[in-house]
């Protein structure tokens, strides 16, 4: 379990995570409000989206009023690569200090750092906690691994340093999702129910997996007000109704 700002991610009922997708710093702010306002407990800035992601001045300002649209609401940094799904390009280098520089400015609660992006990842998590909760992160588009390769990415990153591994996958099967949802199970099993996970299974056939959480055990389901950011997300109101049922 990690408390972050009040909330315990890891115990009791998964958290909702309602991602903020718009490119401009008004509409950014104006979607934290929604959130704010709504059901979610967490909401994720995924930088990747915003025009002025280059300019880490912009992006600070941003999240300092972020901060204070969203009050005592967690706040997770996220920039996706194309390469796992996201927006756009970024080279590693710039992708670190970007980062970095967000966190130490102290408005974010956590930052998702793309585990697989560079040989020394871990070196750039180590540095990253210092200022804020690691949330390390694996997205495949493409395929659903085997069950024991999953168990072994959610391992590997946490001994990486990840405080919350974190894993998507694309099922190309039933089959997939369950399997998705058994490698959830397994990394709770090893880590002896300390440290949170966060899966899910993508697109319609995964939706079980966000739903189901519960069951899965992973700590934080993510859902939408509006626009997905990614393919099966579920409007926040009818993803409470649902877990609400299962706790």
């Amino acid at each position: 379990m990690i408390e972050i700002r009040g909330l315990r991610i890891g115990e009791g009922c998964p958290k909702i995570c309602v991602p903020i997708i718009e490119r401009t710093q008004e509409d950014v702010l104006e979607m934290a409000e929604k959130i704010y306002a709504g059901k979610a407990d967490i909401a994720e800035w995924r930088v990747d989206f915003f025009d002025g992601s280059e300019d880490i001045a912009l992006v600070k300002e941003t999240a300092s009023l972020l901060r204070s649209v969203l009050r005592d609401k967690p706040l997770l940094f996220t920039f996706r690569t194309s390469n796992e799904g996201g927006e756009k390009d970024i080279a590693y280098e710039d992708y670190k200090k970007l980062i970095i520089e967000v966190a130490k400015a102290g408005d974010i609660d956590m930052a998702d750092v793309e585990m697989y992006m560079d040989n020394n990842t871990s070196e750039f998590v180590c540095e990253l906690k210092e200022y804020t909760t690691v949330v390390g992160s694996h997205h495949n588009f493409d395929e659903t691994p085997d069950t024991d390769d999953m168990t072994a990415i959610l391992v590997d990153m946490y001994n990486s340093g990840a405080d919350i591994p974190k894993l998507a996958v694309m099922p190309q099967s039933d089959r997939d999702v369950i399997n998705l949802m058994t490698a959830t199970l397994n990394a709770r099993e090893i880590f002896g129910g300390d440290i949170p996970v966060i899966t899910m299974s993508m697109a319609k056939a995964g939706v079980i997996s966000r739903i189901g959480a519960p069951v899965t055990g992973s700590a934080v389901t993510f859902g939408c007000i509006g626009k997905e950011s990614a393919p099966g997300q579920v409007e926040v109101s009818r993803l409470k109704d649902i877990l609400s049922l299962m706790v």
